[in-house]
């Protein structure tokens, strides 16, 4: 079924390669970046019927906790996340990006830095 085994996040860069290769899909990093952002908003809009799914007032008077909420809808968050990833390979792939070793690179810098919070703002950025 896949030309490789996708084991770590190089392998799916170069699924990705080929699948659009394959499939003929635009390289263009700006339209990819409007898909994403669209995917993005996707995952937004599941994540409003589960919220929804808690609220008496948005549901007929019915609550469900937030574990029924997400359990009722995890597949569909699954499925967008999933766009959402694919495009963050193709971006990478686009962009002459190794995913892998940036996504390392940054949670190293990131096991030494500090956040601080003030009023729900995050600083340091």
């Amino acid at each position: 079924m896949f030309p490789n085994e996708m084991h770590t996040i190089q392998d799916f860069q170069a699924f990705h390669r080929w699948l659009d290769e394959q499939k003929g899909f635009s390289g263009d990093i700006y339209l990819n970046m409007v898909l994403l952002s669209g995917e993005v908003g996707e995952v937004a809009q599941v994540l409003k019927r589960v919220h929804h799914m808690q609220d008496p007032q948005l549901n007929d008077g019915e609550t469900k906790t937030l574990e029924e909420a997400l359990a009722t809808h995890r597949e569909d968050i699954g499925q967008e996340l999933a766009d959402c990833l694919a495009y963050i390979f193709k971006l990478a792939n686009y962009t002459g990006v190794d995913l892998q070793e940036a996504y390392l690179a940054k949670m190293e810098k990131n096991l030494e830095r500090s956040w601080k919070y003030k009023q729900g703002e995050e600083e340091n950025t």
